[in-house]
C-alpha cells in the first residue's frame, strides 16, 4: 500500500521527509494492541490507549520512508524515547489524518520522527514524537579475527 493509496502523500525535504496519510482506529486492532500492552481482555477496550498511534507507524504506506531515513543496511535503529501529547482522546472507530515529519541528526545518529494526529476536518487531537537511535553493526568476525 502506497501514500497514495491511503489517501497521502510523501515527499523529501533535505536531511527529513514528511508523508501524510489516512488512518482508522479500528476497534479490533485496538483491542488487540490493548491486550497485548495494556493486559485487557476481549471486549474490555472502551478507549484507544495513549501509545496506539505508534502502531500507525508500521504500516506499509510509512514503511518505505522510515526505512528511506534508516538508511543503509549494517544500522540497528534502536527505540531511544518516545512522546505524547494529547489535546483531545481518539475515539475508536474513527477516522483521523497523520501527518509524519522524519528528521536525521549526528552525533550520535538519531531518526526523530514526529506525527500529528488530526480530524479529517483539520481538527488537532495528539503529537508524538518518537527517538530511533541508529546504531553500526559492527561486522561479523571472519576466520582471520577469530
Amino acid at each position: 500500500m502506497t501514500a497514495a493509496e491511503t489517501g497521502g502523500a510523501a515527499r523529501d525535504a533535505g536531511a527529513g521527509a514528511s508523508l501524510e496519510i489516512a488512518v482508522r482506529t479500528d476497534a479490533d486492532r485496538v483491542a488487540a494492541f490493548a491486550a497485548a500492552t495494556c493486559g485487557t481482555e476481549p471486549g474490555e477496550t472502551a478507549a484507544v490507549p495513549l501509545t496506539y498511534p505508534f502502531c500507525w507507524m508500521t504500516l506499509p504506506a510509512v514503511r518505505p520512508t522510515l526505512e528511506r531515513m534508516i538508511g543503509a543496511a549494517g544500522v540497528l535503529p534502536i527505540h531511544e524515547a518516545q512522546s505524547f501529547d494529547y489535546q483531545r482522546p481518539l475515539a475508536l472507530d474513527a477516522d483521523y489524518r497523520i501527518a509524519f515529519t522524519f528528521a536525521r541528526t549526528s552525533g550520535p545518529e538519531r531518526l526523530t520522527v514526529t506525527a500529528a494526529i488530526s480530524t479529517p476536518r483539520g481538527e488537532r487531537c495528539a503529537t508524538f514524537e518518537t527517538v530511533l537511535r541508529l546504531v553500526p553493526l559492527a561486522p561479523a568476525p571472519g576466520p582471520a579475527d577469530a
